[in-house]
């Protein structure tokens, strides 16, 4: 069985060099030169993040051809349990944190635009419980309300609940106590609490961009009368002048040469032609 360990912040991409990307997690998904078809333990510990990279997450760690068996070892608390829950067999140690909660978003606009924004939280809310249903055996609406109202378990209660399968023993050997991550509430509450704060310039910058393209551009004001600047006459140019073509000269007259008139050419073969008798 090959072994991969996941700790960080969830994320569609990096920023402080930390996080755990869609695109990392398939990195170390297929390797080069790796077995696919070898079973996977995955040790987690993350504080949550991003719910969109989360369910990319999870869907690739579905479509991996062979078992995959995670274990979080410290904690695993909103995003981080999308991607837990796409284990074949999910176990938290004993001293491990489990937490889920509702979805949040920035938005920026009008009546419409928020309206939408809660919309789409409401969607996300959903898909979320499809994802603990499959899993979780407790009836929708309970568990939408422990979403509601930010849900801590420990690993007793977390299996108690059915987010998960079993509770690793560390003495057991079946998880590296070098790669485990002790942890408590009050450190989990606040790592949660520091990505959203180290999120939040990201979140700006989005709001920002939803801001430009939100608001119409405003017309340029009207200048008075008095300042508003004349345009210029307009100025006939005068065509250019063409040249008056040049007129053909008629070539001279040649003078005729003087020829012999007809008359001494009438004697003069009189002359030469013999007479007849």
């Amino acid at each position: 069985m090959r072994e991969i360990h996941l700790n960080g912040y969830i994320d569609d991409e990096e920023w402080f060099g930390d996080e755990i990307t869609p695109e990392s997690l398939h990195g170390l998904l297929y390797p080069e030169g790796a077995d696919a078809q070898e079973d996977l333990r995955i040790v987690l510990n993350s504080y949550g993040g991003s719910c969109n990279a989360a369910v990319r997450m999870f869907d690739d760690l579905r479509a991996y051809p062979a078992n995959v068996h995670i274990i979080v070892s410290g904690t695993a608390a909103s995003a981080a349990t999308v991607l837990a829950t796409a284990a074949d067999r999910l176990e938290m140690t004993q001293g491990s944190l489990w937490m889920i909660h509702d979805p949040s978003v920035a938005a920026w606009g009008d009546e419409r635009d928020l309206t939408e924004a809660i919309r789409l939280l409401r969607a996300c809310k959903e898909s979320i419980l499809n994802v603990y249903g499959r899993r979780c055996h407790k009836p929708r609406e309970e568990i939408g309300a422990m979403m509601r109202d930010r849900t801590w378990m420990d690993a007793s209660a977390a299996l108690q609940d059915g987010f998960i399968d079993g509770i690793v023993d560390m003495g057991s050997g079946v998880v590296n106590a070098a790669f485990c991550h002790e942890t408590n509430l009050a450190e989990a509450k606040e790592k949660v609490a520091a990505w959203l704060e180290r999120s939040r310039p990201k979140c700006l910058r989005a709001v920002a961009r939803q801001k430009d393209t939100s608001e119409p551009e405003e017309p340029a004001a009207e200048q008075p009368e008095a300042t508003k600047p004349q345009p210029e006459p307009i100025v006939a140019k005068e065509a250019p002048q063409q040249a008056a073509p040049e007129r053909e000269v008629p070539p001279e007259p040649q003078p005729v040469k003087p020829g012999v008139p007809a008359v001494q050419l009438m004697k003069r073969l009189e002359l030469i032609t013999p007479s007849r008798r």
